[in-house]
């Protein structure tokens, strides 16, 4: 009976220890319940903090994790659909077991980090990348000695980075994109034998680097770019056992020649040094001794690389030498695991090596060299990018290039080539995603062949000598985003069959005619350039009510320069970060879009009123309707434009006063009214004292300043496109705007041009502004010229009437 009694005590007890072990305590139950009372959710993201409630064990709740005595431990809310703020006091200090928090990727963009992390002791690993929080860098993070993983990266914290010299445990930090600022001390990092994972990338941090970085006992990978760093990196001594495989310093400032212990390191694969003040002479047969190294990028610094002597690591993977001052192509034969090479804007001359065309390469930059031809290969079938724009290339496009398997990009642009645009680019659908032959003497016809699967995205031949008419089978593309036929010899009426999903639709000069009347429309336009052409009719049969693209949506608004220069700013793009993985490689990425809508219908034969609905459009930034027969008054609903810059209506027949509403338009930097019926005074505004008399001139009954309140400019009716203006001499230069946006639509095309190329991505800026003085410098010249003609000839007359 003795030993019955003891088993069933035995058994009981057993039991109680089964029940309560990993059971969660009241108080930790009501901290949690706190906590969610505190925040807002998504319902509908699984794995959330919805299904918390009064019932049940918190220990066995998702994404809960507790101890044996049933504290919580872990508390994992990344991508849970979460928003609010965490306040000083929130329920979250009070879990004090805590040593795993997951904050990542939710909504705090209203909120600071709290200072109050330092009552949570025990947490060893803090994850709150992307959740969009602000304000200072809290610097009682560097307190929490249990401290191994601290993620904060992608948010919008600024100030300095806390010394974490107490922090003995750290293993991995990342702080990358932020605003983070000041400079790095000796003391920073010193003592971590730990950490082998240190990402301060994507802020501005300036200073020299700390030399002791490099030589972290467990530093494994070190990313440093995209900061202000400056100075010299001085030389070290490099011990044998050097775990650093990972160093990336692009987009700093940092100057003098490239250290030699760099290239002591006996476990670096990848080495980052692009866009940097490196000089010197540069020899490359340095790498030969890193068996390792997969990826080498030195592009854009201001060195020159020397190539002689260069047998190629058969394992380097990635390497970019843009703008290396290289005169001859480095030894690559040997390369098999090559898939990536940039030598753009360098002087390599001569003919294009036929060994380049059967390596296993899928992005070849070759643009910016004075190369002439393409010698006839056997490309390999792995080719995804192939840009070649900007050199000296003759003959006709090589229909070798056909033998790829499926090309993404193809940019042959600013070259000679001559021939006509081979039809298996076409019919066999090489070219995916973006096609760009511009600025070369191709001639023929497009081939109407675009198959039914055509997924391209881009297609630019603008300033060519192409003639006949936009291929019906361009239909078949529904993904088309960019279309620039421009400056050709195109005779057609308005394709109408194009896709859909068009932003930018550009035919100006070629002898395109009939009127704008389609059955369908597109949503999505952002610049629509049809001038220089023969198209007439009324512009109300353009459906502008459709063209959401150019309704005001989050403006980003730059304003043009007051100058003959006028331009389009960098600024006016904004930009969507892209993180790809491209074999097994990490890359930042940047989606580039205009921000500024336009519409350019000069020098046409349009005629009738201008339609009210265009005040709809009220993100427009550039309106130009200028040398055409249109007629009646100014609507007042331009007024309602008020993102407009650029506003053009000279040469029609306009008549009546100027409205008022054009007065408040702020925004308003170059107009040009000139030469149409006007009449009244000149509406007063801070903005329209700004405007010249040449604004206004050729307006016989218009008055005020700037015309000095007198009726006696000479009185001039805007002259016809037939008698006054050649379309192909009306150039509005839009072709570099597409040659920069032709490598960034969509994310597939996005990802190969802009691969590790951030020189790339800053030259295509430079280019929007190019073209865009361009466009005012050579339009304001014209006029000005126009007006020197008519001026001679009206004192030539005034002087055979006084004669006579």
């Amino acid at each position: 009976m003795a030993v019955s009694s003891l088993l069933r005590l035995l058994f009981f007890f057993v039991f109680f220890v089964i029940f309560v072990d990993g059971q969660c305590l009241d108080d930790q139950k009501k901290l949690l319940l706190d906590l969610r009372s505190e925040f807002k959710f998504n319902s509908s993201v699984p794995h959330s903090i919805v299904n918390w409630n009064e019932t049940g064990d918190c220990c066995e709740w998702n994404i809960v994790g507790c101890d044996d005595s049933g504290h919580v431990t872990s508390l994992d809310l990344n991508s849970g659909g979460i928003s609010g703020i965490i306040g000083e006091s929130s329920a979250l200090f009070r879990l004090t077991y805590l040593s795993r928090l997951g904050l990542s990727r939710n909504d705090f963009t209203t909120s600071e980090i709290p200072n109050q992390f330092h009552r949570l002791p025990n947490l060893a690993y803090l994850r709150m990348s992307s959740s969009g929080f602000m304000g200072p860098f809290p610097s009682t993070l560097a307190n929490l000695t249990e401290l191994v993983e601290l993620a904060l990266s992608g948010n919008f914290l600024t100030g300095s980075i806390p010394s974490f010299h107490n922090c003995k445990n750290l293993e991995s930090i990342g702080l990358s994109y932020n605003n983070l600022m000041g400079t790095l001390s000796h003391l920073h990092f010193q003592g971590l034998r730990n950490l082998s994972r240190l990402d301060l990338s994507g802020n501005s941090l300036s200073g020299t680097i700390p030399q002791h970085l490099f030589v972290l006992p467990s530093i494994d990978m070190l990313d440093l770019s995209n900061n202000q760093f400056s100075g010299q990196i001085k030389q070290i001594s490099i011990v044998d056992h050097s775990n650093l495989g990972w160093l990336d310093l692009s987009g700093n400032r940092i100057g003098g020649p490239i250290p030699n212990f760099f290239f002591q390191l006996p476990n670096i694969f990848n080495l980052w040094l692009s866009d940097n003040l490196f000089n010197g002479t540069f020899k490359l047969n340095k790498i030969r001794s890193l068996t390792r190294l997969s990826s080498l990028t030195l592009s854009n610094n201001n060195l020159s690389v020397d190539t002689n002597n260069m047998s190629s690591s058969s394992y380097i993977n990635v390497l970019h030498m843009s703008s290396c001052n290289l005169h001859d192509f480095p030894n690559l034969r040997n390369a098999s695991y090559m898939s990536s090479l940039d030598l753009s804007n360098n002087r390599l001359r001569g003919d294009i090596p036929s060994w380049i065309w059967e390596t296993e390469i899928s992005y070849l930059d070759l643009s910016f060299n004075l190369l002439k031809g393409l010698k006839k290969a056997l490309i390999s079938p792995n080719f995804s990018v192939v840009l070649l724009a900007n050199n000296r290339l003759t003959g006709a496009i090589p229909t070798f290039i056909c033998n790829a398997s499926l090309l993404g990009v193809l940019d042959l642009s600013f070259n000679n080539l001559s021939g006509s645009i081979p039809p298996c680019l076409i019919n066999k659908g090489i070219v995916s995603q973006v096609l760009n032959l511009r600025g070369n003497k191709i001639s023929g016809v497009i081939p109407d062949q675009f198959s039914s699967k055509c997924d391209l995205q881009t297609f630019d031949v603008s300033n060519n000598n192409l003639g006949g008419k936009v291929p019906m089978s361009l239909s078949n593309c529904k993904n088309l985003l960019v279309m620039n036929v421009g400056n050709n010899n195109l005779n057609d009426i308005f394709p109408c069959m194009l896709s859909l999903s068009l932003r930018i639709l550009v035919l100006r000069s070629n002898r395109f005619q009939g009127d704008l009347r389609c059955s369908k429309s597109w949503p999505n336009l952002q610049i629509l350039d049809i001038s220089s052409n023969d198209f007439s009719g009324r512009l109300n049969f353009l459906n502008l009510s459709s063209l959401r693209g150019m309704m005001l949506q989050s403006p980003i608004r730059v304003r043009l320069k007051r100058s003959d220069s006028n331009f389009l700013g960098a600024n006016s793009v904004y930009r969507n970060e892209v993180t790809l993985t491209v074999k097994g490689i990490e890359v930042k990425l940047v989606k580039i879009w205009p921000d500024f809508t336009s519409i350019d219908l000069s020098s046409n034969r349009f005629r009738g009123e201008i339609p009210d609905a265009i005040g709809d459009l009220t993100s427009l930034y550039l309106l130009n309707l200028s040398h055409n027969s249109l007629t009646d008054a100014i609507p007042r609903s331009l007024g309602a434009l008020t993102e407009l810059g650029s506003l053009d209506l000279s040469a029609n027949k306009l008549t009546g006063r100027i409205p008022e509403e054009l007065a408040k338009l702020t925004f308003l930097s170059v107009l040009n009214l000139s030469y149409n019926h006007l009449s009244g005074l000149i509406p007063t505004g801070s903005q329209f004292q700004t405007f010249s008399a040449d604004s206004f001139e050729g307006n016989a009954g218009l008055s005020g300043f700037p015309l000095n309140g007198s009726f006696n400019n000479p009185h001039r009716f805007g002259p016809s496109p037939s008698d006054d203006s050649e379309p192909k001499d009306e150039e509005i230069e839009w072709g570099y705007v597409f040659a920069a946006l032709g490598y960034v639509v969509g994310f597939g095309s996005i990802a190969w041009t802009l691969l590790c190329h951030r020189r790339l991505r800053e030259r295509y800026f430079e280019k929007i502004e190019e073209v865009a003085d361009k466009i005012f410098y050579e339009r304001g010249r014209r006029r000005r010229h126009e007006r020197r003609v008519r001026r001679r000839e009206e004192r030539r007359n005034g002087l055979r009437r006084h004669h006579h």
